[in-house]
């Protein structure tokens, strides 16, 4: 990821959580929300939060991707380093002392599930069993899913 490094990217957050709550909040019957919509929502989402949280990351604590690390919900509304990364407790510092960052993760982290809620079906209930995941690689964020480890998460 080529970014200048002389000031962090700061992007606004969560505008594709915003249009999935106009759209389930409009009365027009025929406004149904489309999966493929809310995909695409999700995928810019994914790469506007990787590239602003490489920025910060670079800019307020040095710290360079690669390596790639994982990022999963923790107890207390924090969020924590899946896995050995070298810089695991300055990441987890952090973004857990970064309002923003944080909240825009929980933002993904809910339209994930949404997304992944709406692939799954009304019938299936598979989401018990999943967790979402955020990666940043040198490539830029992904997310996905991994079965829960811990059953109290």
């Amino acid at each position: 990821m080529a970014t200048d490094t002389t000031q962090p990217h700061r992007d606004n957050l969560g505008t594709a959580l915003l249009d999935v709550a106009r759209l389930s909040n409009n009365p027009d019957e025929s406004a149904g929300i489309q999966l493929s919509d809310l995909k695409n929502s999700a995928t810019s989402e994914v790469r506007r939060f990787g590239e602003d949280l490489a920025s910060h990351l670079l800019a307020y604590t040095q710290i360079k991707v690669p390596p790639a690390f994982q990022l999963q919900s923790a107890a207390e509304g924090k969020i924590q380093v899946v896995g050995d990364h070298p810089n695991k407790a300055a990441i987890e510092a952090y973004l857990n002392e970064n309002t923003r960052l944080l909240k825009w993760f929980k933002e993904l982290e809910v339209l994930f599930e949404i997304q992944r809620k709406l692939e799954l079906g009304p019938d299936n209930d598979d989401m018990s069993t999943q967790v979402f995941n955020f990666g940043l690689t040198s490539l830029g964020g992904i997310a996905f899913f991994t079965l829960k480890t811990n059953p109290s998460h």
